[in-house]
């Protein structure tokens, strides 16, 4: 029997008002989806959802979505878009009197939603709750929540929407949510799922070739597997691309992983260096249970290995964050936006 989502990432609409980013910009008022107009008018809505509950001006809501083009009366539309979403979100609001949604401070506009009301907010919490539950020495139940917070991530972040900022957020959650990719395939690696990581990580590696991290965690994949051959292979391949086009040499934690292979040393995993980019990338610490993503904590978990509970790995490869999902993707968590670098 298949688990069932936490509450958190269930994709039912509940009452009130409820927001999608991670995917196109959609909106629900009371199970009801809401027609939000024009591109630029879901683009400042978009604007608003991402500095949900925080002031955001006028002045950086016309730069955000105009940019340098030519507008000559930008007030004004931001205050037509503005009178527009407040019907759709208090319909049975009285004209003239404040909204409690969205409210204006100023010269400044707030989007009042908590995070269960959008779909980042989500996404954000369970990743939170997953890794303090990796911290706590809960690796499965971590295992589970990543599992279930990326399935419920339908790829490319701010479909539809266009603008300078936008453009630069469309590309930092497709760097955010690639690294939390990384941390579930850590994850799955602690948990035994070496066997049916390998063709993803064959997937991920080819569509972003310049990130180290998923070529050790390929390496490691094969190595577990009995395929050493296939393992130095990959790593050569890693070698070879980034000398070929940039000009440099593997860093350290990929040639410690070859070392460690070569050496024939029980399992890599456990001398990989601390994963930087998952705990950083979204203001954490990182977990600290060892493993590729906790640094040189402690020697290789055998029982971990042996556990029971294998993860779900229903998975596929990464899809362009500004292109369509390629026809070897298809649902799962792995079908990751995150092809372009954060700016």
């Amino acid at each position: 029997m298949t688990p069932s989502l936490p509450l958190s990432l269930s994709t039912a609409h509940p009452a009130g008002l409820s927001f999608e980013l991670l995917g196109e910009v959609r909106g629900w008022r009371d199970g009801a989806e809401i027609p939000l107009g024009a591109p630029r008018q879901r683009a400042l809505l978009a604007v608003l959802l991402l500095r949900a509950g925080s002031p955001v001006s006028r002045d950086h809501l016309i730069d955000g979505i105009w940019g340098d083009a030519a507008v000559t009366d930008g007030p004004n539309l931001v205050q037509a878009y503005i009178s527009k979403l407040r019907r759709l979100f208090e319909p049975d609001r009285a004209p003239r009197t404040a909204g409690g949604v969205l409210t204006r401070i100023g010269a400044s506009y707030r989007l009042s939603v908590g995070p269960e009301q959008y779909d980042l907010g989500r996404f954000e919490r369970s990743v939170a709750e997953a890794r303090e539950r990796r911290a706590a020495g809960q690796p499965q139940a971590a295992e589970r929540m990543l599992t279930a917070a990326l399935a419920a991530w339908p790829g490319p972040a701010l479909t539809g929407v266009t603008g300078p900022l936008l453009d630069v957020e469309r590309a930092r959650l497709a760097e955010l949510r690639l690294a939390v990719v990384e941390e579930h395939a850590e994850l799955a690696l602690q948990l035994g799922g070496h066997a049916r990581l390998v063709p993803h990580l064959f997937v991920l590696t080819a569509e972003h070739p310049y990130r180290e991290r998923l070529w050790a965690l390929l390496m490691i994949a094969l190595y577990r597997g009995s395929r050493q051959a296939d393992a130095l292979a990959a790593y050569q391949r890693a070698r070879h691309t980034l000398m070929e086009n940039l000009g440099l040499v593997p860093g350290p934690e990929l040639r410690r992983v070859e070392e460690a292979i070569l050496a024939g040393r029980p399992d890599p995993l456990a001398l990989a260096a601390p994963a930087e980019s998952a705990g950083a990338a979204w203001g954490h610490d990182g977990p600290g249970d060892g493993g590729l993503g906790g640094g040189p904590a402690g020697p290789y978990d055998a029982a971990a290995d042996a556990a029971p509970a294998r993860p779900r790995l229903t998975l596929v490869g990464s899809a362009p964050a500004t292109g369509p999902v390629p026809r070897a993707a298809a649902g799962g968590p792995w079908a990751d936006g995150a092809a372009r670098p954060a700016r």
